[in-house]
């Protein structure tokens, strides 16, 4: 795939021409880098720019001592760091290339200088930073929850917004570490939620059946 075609398809460049995005390219040259497996690709603690994976896979990482919690993978197309553009408050995570990789970069200032230049860019940026804030949102409703069946709405809610779906894998481990209740508990949230016909679970995977009736649940 072209970069410019993989680039089209990040929430950045939505709806931007191609004509327009090669005057881009042209006025604002990035930089691409190549990483071998194993290679640090990013950290929040270095220069804010935005990434974008033009070819294989990467780990966002948090990186404190004693936890090298991966928190993301990242594949082609995928995109980092926009956050570190806009805030100056720095996060303890760093990317790191789990197969050779291939990454697109522009610093802060040619970021800041591309929104300027483009309302649309301007627009996808905000409307990228308004989908994040919703998506804590989400996980704080998660974490506030009182009941299991509560946290368990509400993280299904977050993954049918994250996957642009009502179908989704659906796996145990994870789910119960999100919510932070034991994997029996999950069961029985799961089994009560399906009896009310707001979801299934088939095959270790989801389908959504009532996403208001989720809703209604969170609140």
């Amino acid at each position: 795939m072209e970069t410019t075609e993989i680039l089209r398809e990040s929430f950045l460049f939505s709806e931007i021409a191609n004509n327009t995005l090669l005057k881009i390219l042209n006025d604002f040259p990035p930089k691409v880098i190549s990483f071998k497996r194993g290679e640090l690709v990013y950290s929040s603690f270095g220069d804010a720019m935005v990434g974008f994976i033009l070819s294989g896979r990467c780990e966002i990482r948090l990186d404190r001592k004693n936890n090298k919690t991966v928190l993301n993978v990242l594949g082609e197309k995928d995109s980092f760091g926009i956050l570190s553009v806009y805030s100056a408050e720095e996060y303890p995570t760093k990317i790191y290339a789990t197969k050779n990789s291939r990454v697109l970069f522009f610093t802060a200032d040619q970021i800041h200088a591309i929104a300027n230049s483009s309302s649309q860019i301007s627009s996808n940026i905000i409307k990228f930073l308004a989908n994040r804030i919703s998506f804590l949102n989400r996980k704080i409703a998660t974490f506030s929850a009182t009941t299991v069946e509560e946290r368990l709405a509400a993280f299904l809610l977050t993954e049918r917004k994250k996957h642009s779906s009502d179908q989704f894998p659906f796996n145990a481990q994870k789910t119960s570490e999100e919510i932070n209740a034991g994997r029996a508990s999950v069961y029985r949230a799961i089994a009560s939620l399906e009896a009310e016909g707001l979801f299934s679970l088939v095959d270790k995977k989801i389908y959504i059946n009532d996403p208001l009736g989720l809703e209604r649940i969170t609140k």
